[in-house]
């Protein structure tokens, strides 16, 4: 089972690249048509804004055991039925009881609020795909590198790893615009391998062909090598990291933004270190 660290990693790249791909899988996997999307930028929180008025575990005398939760309203609100609705479904989720509401509105005009929802607004489940069950090839026609990458967590069939694994990394560098670009796809491809336990295989598949080391080819790397960052300096402990940043800093033939890339680490921690807040 993966670790937190593991996790982390597996949820920062398909974080990074989803924006890339879930459109694409959404109309092959889910049979949604899509002429346009919109993104929504608001994080969903799943604290509330307020504790409930008043909940407790009621055991029934026929032996029943369920939580009431009670909320007391002095407005008539129209969006109270969703209000509600979170409640139920952090209540349910945290003590896995059956839930019984109740609204009293201490108002003197009559109500208003919806207290049942449309056939439209209730939650019966979601759709369920297994990457695992997928066809690779089918992943393997998609233009898109970040969906190509998918394809590691997919079905082989009866195909050996290395063979998929040799396939998967071609069509990365037919699409790869460039070899900085390819190389981070590798990264992340390797960090998928984990996934399928693969990692071995992955290896030597980029050990075979030659591309492990494609990045010292690259114009952005002989850039940093100029100035003086070695490659244990990319890939060693943090101090020795922090002071290869420090290096490219001084030096000032790279931007912030393609020395975040080369290291390997977020802008921000680049920022902090020009700071001088990280030393």
């Amino acid at each position: 089972m993966a670790d937190k660290t593991e996790n982390k990693a597996y949820d920062k790249i398909l974080r990074e690249n989803i924006g890339q791909f879930f459109l694409s899988l959404s109309e092959k996997y889910l049979d949604i048509p899509i002429a346009k999307s919109e993104e929504l930028k608001d994080q969903l929180y799943t604290t509330l804004e307020k504790e409930a008025d008043f909940l407790r575990i009621i055991h029934s005398p026929s032996g029943e055991k369920f939580i009431l939760h009670l909320e007391f309203q002095t407005k008539d609100e129209r969006d109270m039925i969703y209000r509600m609705q979170e409640y139920f479904g952090i209540l349910r989720k945290k003590y896995g009881l059956p839930v019984r509401q109740l609204v009293i509105y201490l108002g003197a005009s009559p109500s208003k609020m919806q207290t049942q929802l449309r056939e439209e607004e209730v939650f019966r489940g979601f759709a369920l795909k297994s990457l695992h069950e997928l066809d690779y090839q089918v992943i393997l026609e998609s233009e898109i590198p970040e969906e190509i990458m998918l394809a590691i967590l997919c079905n082989f069939k009866k195909e050996e790893a290395q063979e998929v694994l040799s396939k998967i990394i071609q069509r990365l560098q037919e699409l790869s615009k460039d070899a900085m670009t390819l190389q981070k796809y590798i990264r992340q491809l390797l960090v998928l391998s984990r996934l399928r336990n693969l990692t071995a295989f992955t290896t030597k598949q980029l050990q075979d062909m030659a591309l492990v080391y494609d990045i010292e080819k690259d114009a952005l790397y002989q850039k940093g090598e100029q100035i003086g960052i070695q490659k244990g300096e990319q890939i060693g402990e943090l101090k020795t990291k922090i002071q290869g940043i420090q290096k490219a800093l001084t030096q000032g033939k790279l931007t912030s933004e393609e020395i975040a890339d080369l290291f390997e680490v977020s802008l921000d921690f680049i920022i902090k270190v020009k700071a001088g807040e990280i030393s």
